[in-house]
């Protein structure tokens, strides 16, 4: 294990996508998202898995936009509500990380750049170098240098940039009008692995989480109470590892049985990788239905959900996976404290307890 280095804060999501100028019309639709930072890219230092690019080098374009939070609105760990930032790539040309997400996995999530304890890039790179990971790809883009580490067999189809504790604050851009989605900052993004436990260890020594609960879901009153899937009722099954990463968390998913959005549209196909991000929750049923008939007006319905813990909260899937590149976004309804016995974990594992 590496030097005890803790990620902080989640500060871009990385989205690989098919056309930039497509998706930057959905973002805004969808987001509210007003400003973007475009850019076209040609380093001429890259280096891909050890290679220097010279060959055929990657080329590609990008967006970076900022969510609005809405005013008043409290997000993770009841505090105000937060942007989020994403980076939105359209490989045009050569290899690149980007172009190697698209050939192999089509759009979706690429990567996450989060901002660590670590004093400094050295401290970044002797933290992977210690933890037995490759350098995916590094190239100096408007710049600076940028290093994208090779964590996607270890943490589930995904690369992670991290920088150090001097990096700048995440933007943030406020608004008093909600969009179709709004966003409250990052609850968790939920990533489909093929193996939870085996999966802890590296999320712990990449960003220093050491504490998960563990729960499977299933249908049945108190989990599931009633799962749905594309209009039909469901009987499913998967099991969960949540963990919490500085400001943001992850929920670490391997399905059990059943149809449903995290297997028949996502790991069948693609594999392991970041299938949602949940980003808005509610206490009052007028807001859940609220937001339920924004996105479905605007083309978006539930297409996976449940109640759950005996009545007590209800959580769904909006279909974004066409219009935002290859993820969901998931909401949550509390309306109630659940029960003792269906507010517990099955168990916890903590790394911190001693052999």
């Amino acid at each position: 294990m590496s030097t005890q280095i803790e990620t902080t804060n989640l500060l871009r999501i990385g989205v690989v996508v098919y056309d930039l100028d497509a998706k930057i019309k959905e973002y805004s639709r969808i987001y509210g998202i007003t400003d973007w930072d475009t850019a076209e890219h040609a380093p001429t230092d890259a280096v891909a898995h050890g290679r220097r690019l010279a060959t055929t080098p990657g080329t590609w374009r990008s967006a970076v936009g900022t969510t609005p939070a809405v005013n008043g609105e409290k997000g993770p760990g009841g505090r105000p509500a937060s942007s989020l930032t994403f980076e939105i790539i359209e490989p045009t040309g050569g290899e690149s990380p980007f172009n190697e997400f698209l050939r192999t996995k089509r759009e979706g999530i690429a990567f996450l750049q989060v901002r660590s304890t670590a004093a400094n890039d050295e401290a970044v790179a002797e933290h992977f170098k210690a933890l037995g990971y490759d350098i995916a790809y590094t190239a100096t883009v408007d710049g600076a240098t940028r290093t994208f580490y090779d964590t996607r067999e270890n943490l589930g189809g995904f690369l992670v940039e991290m920088l150090p504790a001097t990096a700048a604050d995440p933007a943030q851009v406020s608004t008093d009008t909600r969009p179709p989605q709004p966003v409250q900052g990052m609850y968790h993004f939920g990533v489909l692995v093929h193996d939870v436990m085996a999966a802890l260890p590296h999320y712990r020594d990449v960003f220093g989480i050491q504490r998960y609960e563990m729960k499977t879901w299933e249908t049945g009153f108190g989990r599931l109470d009633k799962p749905y899937y594309r209009g039909k009722d469901g009987d499913t099954g998967y099991f969960t590892a949540q963990g919490t990463a500085g400001d943001f968390g992850f929920e670490i998913i391997s399905v059990n049985h059943g149809d449903c959005h995290y297997n028949r549209e996502f790991f069948d196909e693609r594999g392991p990788g970041i299938h949602h991000y949940f980003a808005w929750m509610t206490t009052e049923d007028s807001e859940w239905d609220e937001v339920v008939a924004s996105m479905t007006e605007a083309g978006h319905p539930l297409c996976m959900g449940s109640n759950l813990r005996g009545g007590a909260a209800e959580f769904g899937y909006f279909d974004t996976f066409d219009a935002l590149g290859g993820y969901l976004i998931e909401i949550v309804a509390r309306r109630e404290p659940p029960k003792p016995e269906f507010a517990a974990p099955d168990w916890i594992v903590d790394f911190e307890e001693l052999v």
